[in-house]
């Protein structure tokens, strides 16, 4: 759906909208006045003076002051109270990530100029009341989500998909989703999807946020009741000698723990710079510009990998994605922050470049599950019958293991960048993360031994 057409309210007897009641009849009770302010009744001599006096003092999103909107006493109160705390309202992960970074304990000790960059160029990306169920969010184009003429300002009590999780979670998640194969060519759409799920089958957390406040995350991954794979597929632990030997217990005892995704992902979008400065909604499809983008699987160490009070521990070999930060990436104004490694090195250090990921691609055949040829279905004949040894376990010297190595980590990949970017300031925060430095070989890459 495209919505590129503001249609506001049209009263019409033949469409049999008398009133808003028609439209909404819940809201219609409150009146327009009652949430977006104004004049009503507008009394004057003709239709233009009383369009003046009724948008008066107008206010165009009440939902964007929590004190007003839908925070009446009749209405949201305790929603709209939750939601202002809410991770999707403050974006509670990317202000601990600046902080950091900088070497600061929290956002608000950030140099001022850092709080008004991030006020400038990514506080937009956060949503109102109105913008999920009313119309699709400001920062990806505006636009009722009713666009049947008349009906356009009806509240939408489950939002859109396409037009609002997708919008804005859209050129990771939404690709990975959709198999978006413009920037992700090959990409079949993630199994859940192709059945016919939707985000809200799997994303039963409350979206409004986490109890009183989400202020203590420094991560959305620390968001309480995010799904996991196991909420599903517990029962598949022993399905096949695979699981039995792979699934992510936080024990190596008893094989190498691999999250699901380094088995069951495709590739996905990774970025190398920031949506920052100049930045800001730029896209080269040919990567000439300075906002790069690119399609890449690679499979990484978990640093915090049986470390209890971490999310994910219970994996050692995770998926990873370029995540868009560079050491200089606060350089414009008004963050003013010339260079990371240089004002803070190991502040900047601290963090990996390279983070876990989650990518919403899931396939049950890919290149490194599809080990048996009597497993080929025709809708997967496009993938290569292939095996775990020439898929994933490395063997050997990396000369002869160029296939499964590709998937892996290396501190090469840092320095030769897949958009031909040289990275090697990144090389000792992401030291934890690579594969370097280990012996080559299936026995001291994955098994166990004394």
């Amino acid at each position: 759906m495209t919505l590129t057409e503001k249609v506001w309210i049209r009263l019409s007897d033949q469409a049999g909208i008398e009133s808003y009641a028609d439209i909404d009849p819940q809201h219609a009770a409150i009146g327009c006045a009652g949430c977006h302010q104004g004049t009503s009744p507008a009394d004057a001599e003709d239709d233009t003076s009383a369009f003046r006096m009724a948008h008066t003092n107008m206010t165009v999103d009440p939902s964007a002051d929590a004190d007003y909107g839908c925070n009446g006493s009749q209405c949201h109160s305790d929603i709209v109270r939750q939601n202002e705390t809410s991770m999707h309202s403050q974006l509670w992960g990317e202000k601990a990530h600046i902080a950091a970074r900088l070497g600061v304990g929290s956002f608000e000790e950030c140099p001022t100029g850092v709080q008004e960059g991030w006020t400038k160029d990514c506080s937009g990306c956060h949503t109102t009341c109105g913008q999920c169920h009313v119309s699709r969010p400001h920062s990806a184009g505006k636009g009722f989500l009713v666009q049947r003429v008349g009906y356009s300002h009806q509240f939408i009590r489950t939002p859109d998909e396409e037009n609002v999780c997708t919008a804005c979670h859209g050129s990771r998640i939404g690709d990975d989703w959709n198999g978006n194969e413009e920037r992700l060519p090959g990409n079949h759409p993630d199994v859940h999807n192709e059945a016919g799920m939707t985000c809200l089958d799997c994303h039963h957390e409350d979206l409004h946020g986490d109890g009183e406040s989400d202020a203590q995350y420094t991560s959305r991954y620390e968001v309480q009741g995010l799904p996991q794979c196991v909420d599903c597929h517990g029962a598949s632990t022993t399905s096949n000698a695979y699981h039995t030997k792979h699934w992510p217990n936080g024990n190596f005892d008893d094989g190498a723990d691999l999250a699901c995704f380094v088995c069951h992902s495709q590739q996905y979008n990774n970025c190398n710079t920031c949506h920052a400065g100049n930045w800001t909604h730029e896209y080269e499809e040919d990567n000439s510009g300075e906002y790069r983008v690119y399609a890449q699987f690679k499979i990484g160490k978990n640093p915090k990998y049986g470390l209890s009070g971490y999310v994910h521990a219970d994996a050692e070999y995770i998926a990873v994605r370029h995540i868009p930060i560079s050491p200089d990436a606060y350089r414009n104004d008004p963050w003013g922050v010339a260079d990371m490694l240089v004002e803070n090195a190991e502040a900047f250090n601290s963090m990996p470049t390279w983070k876990y990921t989650s990518p919403h691609n899931i396939q049950r055949w890919t290149a490194r599950t599809l080990v048996d040829s009597a497993w080929l279905e025709p809708a997967q004949a496009d993938y290569d019958n292939t095996t775990c040894r020439t898929a994933c376990h490395i063997h050997g010297t990396a000369a002869a293991s160029t296939m499964n190595i590709a998937n892996f980590l290396y501190e090469d990949d840092i320095t030769n960048d897949a958009t031909g970017d040289d990275l090697s300031d990144e090389l000792v925060a992401n030291q934890y993360v690579t594969f370097d430095g280990q012996i080559i070989s299936c026995r001291d890459a994955c098994h166990y031994h004394d």
